[in-house]
C-alpha cells in the first residue's frame, strides 16, 4: 500500500472519475457528502482541506478527504458540517490506520458521523447513533404506506389537515422543491442564525463563520445530475412560513437546515414542509431523504428506516484515543449514578428549570 497526500484543491478529473467508481461500489456512499463536488467546495473555503490517496499496485483503492487541523489532529472534510464521514474505498481494502495517519501527518483523527459499515473505524467507536431516513422507493404513495405500517398512521392526515387550515386562514399554500429566491435563502439563514443564538448562544452560531457561509452559497449554486444544492420553500399567500436548505446526490436528498416561522407554529409548518419535500422529491427521482443524526421527534415520526453511525477516534499511538474514550464513559457513568442525578437536579434548580 502506498499513500499520496495532496491538497484538496489539486483534485483532478482522473482522480474524480476514480472517486466516482469507488462510490458506486457501496450504497452508503450515495450520500452527497461523499461526492467529490462537496470536498471541492469545502476546499475553496478552507486552506486546510487535504486528500489522502491510497494506491495498491498503481491503482487508487481509497480516497480520504479530511482537514489537517494541526500536526497532531485531523477531522473529516466539512468538519462539523459533515453528517457522513470517512474514506471512500474498496470494501476489501485492508487499511492500516497507523500508516494512514502517518501519511496524513497527524496522530489523532476523530469522527462522530462514521457509518458503522466502515468497520476499520467502528471498532474504535465509543458511541453508536442513527441517521433516520425516508425510503421513497416506489414513490410517495409507497412511502406513505410504509409509514402507516411502521410508524404513525395519522401523521400525513394531520399534515393535510394543517395544510387546509393554513390555506384557509393565510392564503393559498405554495411549495417549491427547488427555489432560486435570494430573499428566501437570506430569510432561512437569518432564521437559523437566530435559532442557534437562542438555543446554544451567539458564540456557537455557525452562520457567523465566513467559511460556512461561503460553503452554503457555493453549494446553492451547483446543479448537476450528481450533486446540487436545494432550497425548498413553503409560502402561505405571500408569506414565507417554512424553508429548508440541503443538498442532494443523484439518489439521496440530505435534509440539512430546516426552519419555520414561529408565528405559525400551531400548524406545524415544518412538518408540512417535510411532507411536501418527500412528495416532490419522489417525483423528481430521489429514492431517499436522509434526516441526519439525532432522535428529534419529527425525525422519528417521518422515518421509515435508519443508517447506523458511530462516534470515536483512531490514533497512533493507540493510547491517545483511550483518554477521550475513558472520559466519555466516565461521564456516562456519572450521569447514571445517584450523584449524577443529584447534580443534574441541582443545576436545573439554579437555572430555574423544573
Amino acid at each position: 500500500m502506498k499513500f499520496r497526500l495532496i491538497r484538496a484543491k489539486e483534485l483532478d478529473a482522473s482522480l474524480a472519475a476514480r472517486w466516482a467508481e469507488l462510490r458506486s461500489q457501496n450504497l452508503i456512499y450515495d450520500s452527497p457528502y461523499y461526492v467529490p463536488a462537496f470536498t471541492s467546495i469545502i476546499a475553496n473555503a478552507r486552506e486546510d482541506a487535504r486528500i489522502l490517496v491510497c494506491e495498491d499496485a498503481g491503482v487508487v483503492v481509497g480516497i480520504w478527504p479530511f482537514h489537517s487541523l494541526s500536526r497532531f489532529r485531523a477531522v473529516s472534510i466539512g468538519d462539523f458540517l459533515a453528517d457522513y464521514q470517512g474514506p471512500i474505498c474498496e470494501a476489501s481494502l485492508n487499511l492500516h490506520i497507523s500508516e494512514a495517519l502517518s501519511a496524513m501527518h497527524c496522530r489523532y483523527f476523530s469522527f462522530n458521523h462514521m457509518p458503522q459499515e466502515l468497520d476499520k473505524f467502528s471498532e474504535y467507536a465509543w458511541v453508536q447513533s442513527q441517521s433516520h431516513i425516508l425510503d421513497l422507493t416506489g414513490g410517495f404513495d409507497a412511502y406513505a404506506q410504509r409509514l402507516t405500517e411502521k410508524r404513525d398512521a395519522s401523521l400525513l392526515k394531520k399534515v393535510a389537515s394543517n395544510e387546509r387550515k393554513l390555506s384557509k386562514k393565510y392564503g393559498e399554500l405554495r411549495f417549491e422543491l427547488l427555489s432560486s429566491s435570494d430573499a428566501d435563502f437570506a430569510a432561512l439563514i437569518a432564521g437559523k442564525s437566530d435559532q442557534f443564538q437562542c438555543t446554544v448562544g451567539a458564540e456557537h452560531d455557525i452562520f457567523r463563520l465566513n467559511w460556512v457561509r461561503q460553503v452554503m452559497d457555493e453549494i446553492r449554486m451547483v446543479d448537476t445530475p450528481d450533486f446540487a444544492g436545494m432550497l425548498s420553500t413553503l409560502h402561505a399567500g405571500d408569506t414565507l412560513i417554512a424553508a429548508h436548505f440541503g443538498m442532494r446526490s443523484s439518489k439521496v436528498f440530505h435534509y440539512w437546515f430546516p426552519w419555520y416561522h414561529t408565528d405559525y407554529a400551531e400548524y406545524s409548518p415544518g412538518l408540512v414542509l417535510l411532507a411536501q419535500c418527500a412528495r416532490y422529491a419522489a417525483q423528481a427521482g430521489i429514492s431517499t431523504i436522509d434526516l441526519g443524526r439525532g432522535d428529534q421527534a419529527y425525525k422519528l415520526r417521518f422515518a421509515t428506516g435508519a443508517h447506523q453511525l458511530c462516534e470515536g477516534a483512531v490514533s497512533s499511538p493507540a493510547v491517545l484515543r483511550r483518554v477521550p474514550a475513558g472520559l466519555y464513559h466516565g461521564k456516562q457513568k456519572l450521569k447514571a449514578s445517584n450523584l449524577g442525578q443529584y447534580l443534574l437536579k441541582l443545576r436545573k434548580s439554579h437555572q430555574g428549570i423544573k
